[in-house]
């Protein structure tokens, strides 16, 4: 077998994907973040 050659990883890289793609893949993170600095601003613990 042979190395993958640089123009193959290059294909399945995130910065090769569309750019509509690539914000699918950011928001769900955002997301969660941003309910999650909400929630601390509450006041009122997770726990």
């Amino acid at each position: 077998m042979s190395a993958p050659s640089p123009r193959n990883l290059l294909q399945r890289s995130v910065l090769a994907w569309p750019a509509w793609l690539r914000v699918l893949a950011v928001v769900p993170a955002v997301a969660l973040l941003w309910l999650g600095v909400a929630w601390a601003n509450q006041g009122i613990a997770p726990w």
